[in-house]
């Protein structure tokens, strides 16, 4: 019985950790739009826009953007943004991840779906362009003080 036990708290242990790590960007259903803002708030988190014209939604995931702390090291950075595709207007709209807790550190840890390169101003960084969110996965760190 007091085996048992064990195994059930650290099974819950465990997933309430899992739970805490890997994250996507949003699914378009799931992404709102008030005052302005496209956003999708989750336990902890919020994804938002910058503010963007009224009467549009949102229709089509289109890409992220990590930006890792060394050069190609997936092991430490943060997800610059998602990135997604207007249905009326065909706007590109990014939406970038934020934290209540302070200290925020990300990492790639699958990298099937994400491929090096380097932005406009010669900043690596990994992109991924696949069509499913959850393609576009990433872990979400210990808080780094």
């Amino acid at each position: 019985m007091a085996a048992r036990l064990v195994f059930l708290i650290f099974f819950g242990i465990s997933c309430a950790a899992q739970g805490e790590g890997r994250q996507g960007c949003p699914y378009p259903s799931s992404i709102k739009y008030a005052d302005g803002y496209f956003y999708k708030n989750s336990a902890g988190h919020r994804w938002a826009s910058p503010q963007v014209p009224p009467g549009d939604f949102i229709d089509k995931f289109v890409g992220a953007v990590f930006v890792p702390r060394k050069e190609q090291e997936l092991k430490q950075g943060y997800l610059e943004k998602c990135i997604y595709r207007t249905g009326r207007d065909q706007l590109l709209v990014a939406l970038r991840y934020t934290r209540t807790r302070a200290g925020l550190s990300m990492s790639l840890t699958e990298n099937l779906y994400w491929r090096p390169g380097k932005d406009s101003f010669d900043q690596d960084i990994f992109q991924c362009d696949d069509s499913q969110p959850d393609n576009c996965s990433f872990t979400l760190d210990h808080p780094q003080y």
